[in-house]
């Protein structure tokens, strides 16, 4: 007669190892494909039925998952085993000298070479760079960085001769439900199963002769804008934007761009489109 076996904790843990490096692996992978944030969170951007938010949020939690687990199999299901190990090296030395400097001096390679951005780690990154940004040729950017997390009041600003009420009337006519002006483009847009872009593209559909532009919002993208074509969109000389930079002590031109002045005063590609502006 077979007699029930109990729940076993060491078979458990190596089968959620698996799953969990199964999972870290592919969304890590989509991940390095995934389109920037401002494309994907615009536009009802998916890839294998799920958001690039949703792919973040599977591989960060299956990391936690996976480092739990890596303590529980080697301190507690294997701590014996793990413990008499080190023993038997500590006395025995290290059998295996050549190996571990080996380890050792690929792991370093890989982590400054990644950090550095040296052949053949900077080409990868490089690489995925490109696909993410080949995305933006099938889906829309946002005419400025960040608008899914505008409200709807402040929205309704760009809009001339628009009430906030107007704006309201528009989307619930357009089957949008929406009550509460202080909730988000992107709230709206979840909450009606939708993207941040399909709504605000009923406001400029039905708005669009009353549409005016903030050229003090840096423009989604930011950080590819040159010199020039900043100066153009605010209406400015180049170089008075360059004597700006230089006084930051950038040497900069008409070609230099927002996100290489930012690395150079470590901040961000909108800090400095903010630098230009005035604000």
């Amino acid at each position: 007669m077979a007699t029930k076996k109990g729940f076993n904790l060491r078979s458990f843990t190596s089968f959620s190892l698996v799953f969990s490096t199964i999972v870290m692996s592919w969304s890590g992978f989509i991940l390095y494909v995934a389109p920037p944030g401002r494309i994907a969170n615009w536009s009802e951007w998916k890839l294998m039925l799920f958001t690039k938010a949703e792919w973040q949020a599977l591989h960060t939690i299956f990391s936690y998952l996976f480092f739990i687990l890596f303590i529980i199999h080697l301190f507690f299901i294997n701590w014996k085993a793990f413990l008499t190990y080190i023993r038997s090296k500590v006395r025995a030395g290290l059998n295996r000298k050549w190996e571990l400097a080996a380890a050792t001096i690929v792991s370093v390679i890989f982590f400054i070479g990644t950090l550095k951005s040296w052949v053949p780690f900077g080409t990868v990154m490089a690489f995925g760079d490109k696909v993410k940004e080949s995305w933006e040729k099938s889906y829309q950017s946002p005419p400025v960085a960040h608008l899914e997390e505008y409200t709807l009041s402040k929205i309704s600003s760009d809009f001339q001769g628009t009430t906030i009420e107007d704006i309201i009337k528009t989307l619930n006519d357009s089957s949008i439900k929406v009550k509460d002006p202080n909730v988000t483009l992107k709230d709206i847009a979840a909450a009606n199963n939708v993207s941040p872009s399909k709504i605000y593209d009923i406001l400029t559909s039905k708005y669009k002769e009353r549409q005016t532009i903030n050229v003090n919002e840096a423009p989604s993208g930011v950080g590819k804008m040159t010199i020039k074509s900043v100066a153009e969109r605010l209406g400015k000389n180049p170089e008075d934007l360059i004597k700006i930079l230089k006084e930051k002590g950038i040497d900069a031109n008409e070609q230099t761009t927002m996100k290489s002045a930012a690395d150079l005063l470590s901040v961000s590609p909108h800090d400095v489109y903010s630098l230009l502006t005035g604000k």
